[in-house]
């Protein structure tokens, strides 16, 4: 299996993408990752394709944003709110993009898209869990190192199974919300603690189809002292 060609453009105002023209994906002007309804179509066309093999998503948000749009003027008086906000962004998207360029270009398929806030979607096949785990935790550390704010991940792996299309959405649900759970209870839980998350890597390893809980999880902290 190899990854099939696509071509990017980016979306203007009010436009979504459209199913008419299949080779099209359509970016996030701010982060120029692909922009999530795309993202969700093209994985959900692709999946019967990718889940006979290994398949893996990342999601992850950015740790700490509210506090430091609020905080960023007391070091640049003309950075404050949303346009703090916007340049963290810019740079987690630059970076994610030139992290996926060195890591995942000898994989057979990999997209990283945005949900169109502060977060970051990775999907990816051709490597094992593991691997796909390590290269996450290794976004996670150039995140944490080169970007105004580290970004915490939740990840999982679909298990290999013959998907017809039909079943292709309900297999993306699954996985993308059993690993969006996790992502949102470390978040919680941090919040609830009174501190932030400063990059930790949640790895829920394989996602059973019809089961969404991620009770049998490991959790790994960013290689670079992570944690909360």
């Amino acid at each position: 299996m190899t990854n099939s060609a696509y071509r990017t453009t980016y979306l203007r105002a009010g436009e979504t993408p459209d199913d008419a023209d299949r080779d099209v994906l359509y970016c996030d002007p701010l982060t120029s990752l692909i922009a999530y309804p795309s993202f969700e179509q093209y994985l959900i066309r692709m999946l019967p394709v990718l889940a006979a093999g290994e398949m893996h998503i990342a999601i992850g948000d950015v740790d700490g944003l509210r506090d430091y749009v609020m905080e960023r003027r007391s070091v640049d008086p003309y950075s404050f709110g949303h346009l703090a906000g916007n340049a963290c962004m810019r740079t987690v998207g630059a970076l994610t993009s030139e992290w996926a360029a060195l890591e995942l270009r000898d994989v057979d398929f990999h997209i990283c898209g945005t949900f169109g806030g502060d977060e970051v979607i990775v999907a990816a096949a051709g490597l094992s869990h593991e691997a796909f785990a390590q290269k996450i935790r290794s976004l996670c550390h150039d995140l944490k190192v080169s970007s105004p704010r580290p970004c915490s991940f939740a990840l999982a792996t679909l298990e290999s199974c013959t998907l017809e299309p039909q079943h292709a959405r309900s297999a993306y649900r699954i996985l993308v919300s059993a690993v969006d759970a996790r992502l949102f209870s470390i978040k919680e839980d941090a919040r609830l603690s009174g501190a932030h998350l400063e990059g930790t890597v949640a790895d829920l390893g394989v996602v059973p189809l019809g089961e969404t809980s991620g009770q049998n999880d490991i959790e790994h902290p960013a290689q670079i002292g992570g944690g909360w």
